[in-house]
């Protein structure tokens, strides 16, 4: 039996794909999570076997949430589960340990074997997300050097980290009580270290050059 916990603020949604993918007898939901920071609570507590998490819920997101639980609870298999595929959100879910990124419009059986398959050990990425994912890791970051960790000071390394978690200039200068004008000259000197154009690709090259 594969115990999932769904983390999704939608209450007829999250009702619905649990009568869903209980019909077989192989899935059995163990709970229902409404926000990111209930579903991290819920994982330590009932350590299920597969979370499924959808993005937008309340203060805690689920990207958030995802590193979290991957951290506190490296056995349990989390699939992103949401209607938002934007290439940012499927990086940074990759950079959290997400397991899986499937869109809502999938198929039932689909979502029962990308389950079933992840709780086996395997990664599973909807198209065109994988194709997305290929592109990225195949094309040349740009033709910047690889660089280390140690080349980069600890508070790049923070100002990397804020970026994969989706702060804005404005949010990394609140957190790291800089001017906005100096966060955004220090990643724009980041950028050009590492021969990429925008922040997406920051993201990629630092989990290429495990910088985070």
């Amino acid at each position: 039996m594969i115990r999932v916990l769904i983390a999704d603020d939608h209450a007829l949604f999250a009702e619905s794909l649990q009568l869903m993918l209980q019909q077989g007898g192989e899935i059995q939901v163990v709970g229902l999570a409404a926000e990111g920071s209930e579903a991290v609570e819920l994982s330590r507590k009932l350590s299920p076997d597969v979370v499924l998490m959808d993005i937008k819920m309340g203060e805690c997101d689920g990207l958030s949430a995802t590193g979290m639980i991957k951290e506190t609870c490296p056995a349990t298999r989390v699939i992103i589960l949401t209607t938002f595929g934007e290439r940012a959100n499927v990086l940074t879910a990759v950079s959290k340990g997400a397991d899986g990124y499937i869109l809502k419009d999938i198929k039932p059986e689909k979502l029962v074997a990308a389950v079933k398959c992840v709780c086996c050990g395997f990664s599973v990425f909807q198209e065109p997300l994988s194709k997305l994912l290929r592109e990225e890791l195949t094309s040349p970051v740009k033709k910047g050097r690889a660089m280390s960790a140690t080349q980069f000071k600890d508070e790049e390394i923070a100002i990397i980290k804020l970026i994969s978690d989706g702060k804005n200039n404005r949010e990394i200068a609140e957190i790291m009580n800089y001017a906005e004008g100096t966060i955004k000259n220090r990643i724009s000197r980041m950028m050009e270290m590492m021969g990429v154009k925008d922040r997406t690709q920051v993201v990629l090259y630092a989990l290429k050059n495990d910088l985070i």
